[in-house]
Order: structure tokens, then C-alpha cells, then sequence
């Protein structure tokens, strides 16, 4: 079974998706750091993120590699697992403009597509409903307003010690919407059948459970 959320930076969509994958007992797929390693990697060997021309020859070789492990993804690269390297606000950055490249899309939808037959997941990210699982059994649009979203990504920052802007950040994610949904590729948006879900005023676990209720009801539709 295929659990699919889209949504926009800082909707709240990777700690609700891997709390409920946890109730559920899926696998969780976190998509956007798929894309973070890419443009981690990319950094690694000194490629120049600013010509995208030059990356269709390098991504099949890159040394790094997609996996499910104990229910959560895990991303190696030369096999060093990689973890706090991924939520740099620096690599986040790249990873958006590096995601509107076809190539990278295509390369990244095969891996998703790919992980999906390790068992039932709940896949997290931009264009899961749309483009990635179009028949997952369950479609969720997670959002919120940008104030919010904004705080969420400071809050964040600020737990993990990395320096940010409360309105910078706010700059950034105004950017990063307006980009993710005019790109030509997978531009971000809810499926026709998604259930949109605001959780703008809701605390985690009114999220968690707003989204268990949606599963449970289909499943019992089925």
C-alpha cells in the first residue's frame, strides 16, 4: 500500500508522515532528502550547480546509494551514511533549484518508484500524488500559512544549533513555493482526489491523527 503526501516546506509533512508510518507500522519515505543527497553529492565532486546542463552525465554515476532500512530511508554515499550533512540550509536551497531539472526528477522518480516495492510506505514530498504514485491508495495535501511554515523551519534550525533568519527563512520558503509551483516539471500542487489538510493551527499529534482517520476510513472503504 502507497500512502501519498505532498505539500509545501514546512507544512509539517516529515514528522507527521514518519509518526503515522510509525502507527501503521509502513516504511517512511522521506523524498525531499533524496534530493538533498543529490545536490550534497553533487557539491562533493565539485560540480557547478549552476550549469544543470552538465548533470545528465553524472548522475548514474554517483557514488551514493538509496535504501529502506528498519523502516526509514538511509542514504549512503561512498558508504558513509549521511544524516545531518542533508539539513544544512545551504543544501536545502540547491536541492530546490536542482529538483526543477527534468533529468533529476526522472532519476529520482525511478529510485522513489523503486523503494516503493520494499513493502507499504507512506511517501512524502512535492509531487508524490501527481506524478510519482498518481494511483497510491491514499492522497494527502499537507499545508499551512507561510508564518507558520516559516517558525516551524526557525524552530528547527534552532534545535539543531544551524544559524537562521526567522525572516529570511520566511524570504526563502515565499521563493521556494512561488518556484516549486510555476516549475515546468512536476510543478507542486493537491492531486484532483487528495484530501487537503491545513494544520496551521494544529499541534503534531492533531495532525497524525487527522491523517489516521483518513487511512483507516479507505482502508475500511476497501
Amino acid at each position: 500500500m502507497v500512502i501519498a503526501v505532498d505539500g509545501p516546506a514546512g507544512a509539517g509533512k516529515s514528522t507527521a508522515c514518519r509518526l503515522l508510518a510509525e502507527k501503521l507500522g509502513f516504511a517512511y519515505l522521506d523524498t525531499g532528502a533524496m534530493y538533498r543527497a543529490l545536490a550534497w553529492s553533487l557539491t562533493e565532486q565539485g560540480a557547478p550547480l549552476e550549469d544543470p546542463g552538465t548533470f545528465g552525465d553524472r548522475l548514474t554515476d554517483l557514488a551514493f546509494h538509496f535504501s529502506i532500512e528498519n523502516g526509514v530511508l538511509s542514504v549512503y554515499y561512498q558508504a558513509k551514511k549521511l544524516n545531518e550533512e542533508l539539513r544544512r540550509p545551504d543544501i536545502a536551497n540547491w536541492a530546490s533549484r536542482i529538483s526543477q531539472i527534468p533529468s533529476v526528477r526522472d532519476y529520482l522518480t525511478s529510485w522513489q518508484r523503486k523503494l516503493a516495492h520494499s513493502g507499504s510506505i507512506i511517501a512524502e514530498g512535492r509531487d508524490m500524488t501527481t506524478v510519482v504514485f498518481p494511483d497510491a491508495e491514499v492522497k494527502v495535501y499537507l499545508t499551512a500559512d507561510l508564518p507558520t511554515r516559516a517558525r516551524r523551519r526557525f524552530l528547527e534550525y534552532q534545535e539543531k544549533k544551524i544559524a537562521a533568519d526567522y525572516y529570511a527563512l520566511q524570504d526563502q520558503i515565499r521563493e521556494r513555493d512561488k518556484a516549486d509551483r510555476e516549475r515546468a516539471v512536476a510543478p507542486l500542487r493537491p492531486a484532483a482526489d487528495a484530501f487537503v489538510v491545513d494544520t496551521s493551527q494544529l499541534e503534531i499529534d492533531q495532525v497524525v491523527q487527522r491523517l489516521l482517520e483518513i487511512v483507516t476510513a479507505i482502508m475500511g472503504r476497501d
